[in-house]
């Protein structure tokens, strides 16, 4: 008995000594970094928590290392220690994922933390090349500053101008100027073994496709090349209190989205749904005559008026949108974080029946639970819609048939644990709607990811019919994998 227990013991030992004695994968790919004169949060320190915490504490993963870049070539060596030694690879921009993926989406990736690498330069053509960890407000502010410019994007200052524009874009001037992505021209892209190349239309077109509605499955984006347009001189931002009910609410919305098939791209619109009931706000380039104009038969049709709306400039509409006047962050210790869980919907045109469903669950079993949930309606698409203006394989963004996008939150106070019954809660909204649709007739939007979707239901989802062409595509760039999270494009 003794001697089996000093065996075991001795056993123990060696196996503890020998497992000292062989670097594990975090000091193997540190090494390697250090090697490559790449920076690097070091474990534990105020940088690596800083980088190293999740906008949705919700999801919060460990990498195996968090590189900090501030030149492509550095992006370059990095990959590269990833590829060596097979450790997933993720690109970290503004860190704003719903799902975290910019560190994966699950634990041991190598995070390339790009938010040290935010220039924005325009040129004389008025082209701007813009590097991807510059945020959404400072892409914004740098393009008007340097020439009254900009392009099409999302509200929220702080998103990383990478991982938005390359999975779509969609913000309050998109039915007039379409998404971020549609005025991508080019993109200098970091591929699995460290190669650096170009695309765009004329070269690597199929990576230039790919790239523009999926990129973070085929490499790290280092830079991004845009057109750019005029910046709007006048923006008229609104809102419309809403009346409605349960009996009157589904109505309503059918009467919103008949008026938003039709309506003028110069109006971009949402309504906004809470526990508190439904309001509309949107922005209309032009004057408040125009607006009035413009709108005025949903306001017939709704019996209503026009609350409160203002005509601004450029800038100060992104600052109206973002809810802040500090729309131009650039420090690396930007710090917000939220604990939540989200979804979406992308749906054609929805029937009077399909509205009644979701009127109906909202009344119920949303007006009674003790979740702070909300939603948003926006008016995707339309015939007036830049939107719709492309082909559905125009680019990797599938959903230029969609005429609603749904976005689906729910949020605890920091400190709390996200309860289980909000996931039933958010999906039972989606199912309301999608219940009716078969296979195929509806999608999500890969920047509202929905981090309870399997693997093969989020590729479908996000990239439906252009699904076949991606895998196709990453078999090409990316065979091995590196570039992965649950929920990314698969090759073939």
């Amino acid at each position: 008995m003794f001697q089996s227990l000093s065996n075991l013991l001795l056993a123990l030992a060696v196996q503890a000594s020998l497992s000292a004695a062989v670097p594990t994968k975090r000091d193997a790919i540190t090494s390697c970094l250090t090697g490559s004169k790449v920076p690097i949060d070091t474990k534990g320190s105020s940088t690596w928590v800083q980088d190293g915490t999740a906008y949705n504490l919700r999801l919060q993963y460990t990498p195996v290392a968090i590189a900090v870049p501030t030149t492509i070539a550095q992006i370059s060596a990095a990959v590269a220690c990833g590829e060596k030694h097979s450790v997933p690879v993720s690109a970290k921009s503004g860190g704003h994922s719903y799902t975290s993926l910019g560190f994966g989406g699950e634990n041991g990736h190598l995070v390339i933390e790009l938010d040290r690498m935010y220039s924005v330069k325009l040129a004389k053509d008025n082209t701007a090349k813009v590097q991807p960890g510059a945020r959404l407000g400072h892409v914004a502010t740098e393009l008007y500053n340097q020439g009254k410019r900009a392009i099409s994007h999302g509200t929220c200052p702080g998103v990383g101008v990478g991982g938005h524009a390359l999975h779509g874009g969609y913000g309050m001037v998109s039915r007039k100027h379409g998404l971020a992505l549609d005025w991508i021209i080019g993109a200098t892209v970091v591929l699995h073994n460290g190669t650096v190349v170009h695309c765009s239309a004329k070269s690597r077109p199929s990576l230039f496709w790919a790239v523009r509605g999926a990129g973070s499955s085929f490499g790290i984006v280092a830079e991004l090349e845009f057109n750019t347009f005029p910046a709007p001189s006048q923006v008229t931002y609104f809102d419309i209190s809403l009346n409605w009910n349960a009996q009157t609410a589904a109505d309503g919305l059918l009467a919103v989205q008949n008026f938003g098939k039709t309506m003028p791209g110069e109006i971009t619109m949402q309504v906004f749904i809470s526990k508190n009931g439904y309001s509309i706000d949107g922005a209309y380039l032009g004057t408040q005559a125009g607006l009035q104009k413009a709108i005025q038969p949903l306001l017939t049709k709704l019996g209503v008026q026009l609350g409160s709306s203002q005509t601004v400039g450029w800038l100060d509409s992104v600052r109206h949108f973002a809810g802040t006047g500090d729309i131009d962050p650039t420090s690396a210790a930007y710090n917000a974080h939220d604990t939540f869980y989200a979804s979406s919907i992308l749906t054609p045109e929805l029937s009077a029946n399909q509205f009644k469903s979701y009127v109906d669950y909202i009344s119920t079993t949303g007006a009674t639970t003790s979740h702070s949930w909300w939603m948003q309606m926006d008016l995707h698409g339309g015939q007036n819609s830049a939107i719709t203006k492309p082909k559905t394989t125009d680019t990797a963004y599938v959903h230029r048939d969609k005429l609603l996008l749904f976005q689906i939150y729910d949020s605890v106070p920091q400190g709390q644990q996200y309860p289980s019954d909000g996931f039933t809660l958010l999906q039972g909204f989606r199912r309301s709607i999608t219940k009716s649709f078969k296979d195929g007739q509806w999608g999500m939007y890969a920047n509202y990811p929905d981090s309870q979707l399997s693997s093969s239901d989020a590729q479908s989802l996000y990239w439906g019919s252009n699904l076949k062409r991606l895998s196709s595509i990453k078999g090409i760039y990316d065979a091995k994998n590196l570039f992965r999270n649950p929920q990314s494009v698969k090759g073939t």
